[in-house]
């Protein structure tokens, strides 16, 4: 059962802009270590920040709570698996908010083409047998 699906779009340049000026104040307030330890090493570091900046306000739209509800931009992480593929990784308020909704499993898609990035978050659970957890 799908409990909740959001989509975001940024402009890179916008992040870039921001990474300029406020460097690693702004990075430490939204991005993990590991995401700023991944990113830094990419050729384009902007695009890969931008592209998981999306995906943290994506999630934020799929539960339905913004920043209202306590979740800070840290609790949720963008990681990738061995074949590079994107995952979700929750903690703190985050990690609460998907145990009381129920969610099983989240999906994760990324896209960018300059000068946007785009997200898409989707949400499973419940006690549906095509839920696999």
């Amino acid at each position: 059962m799908i409990l909740g699906t959001g989509i975001d779009i940024v402009n890179m340049e916008r992040i870039a802009h921001l990474i300029t000026r406020w460097g690693d104040l702004f990075l430490s307030r939204v991005f993990t270590p590991n995401e700023i330890a991944r990113c830094r090493d990419r050729a384009n570091s902007s695009e890969c920040f931008a592209v998981r900046f999306a995906a943290k306000e994506a999630f934020l739209k799929a539960v339905g709570t913004g920043f209202d509800k306590g979740i800070h931009w840290k609790d949720i992480e963008v990681a990738n698996d061995s074949s590079g593929k994107p995952f979700l990784l929750f903690y703190r308020t985050a990690l609460e908010w998907t145990r009381t909704l129920g969610v099983r499993r989240s999906f994760l898609t990324l896209s960018h083409d300059r000068p946007y990035a785009v997200a898409h978050v989707l949400l499973e659970g419940g006690d549906d047998e095509s839920c696999h957890g």
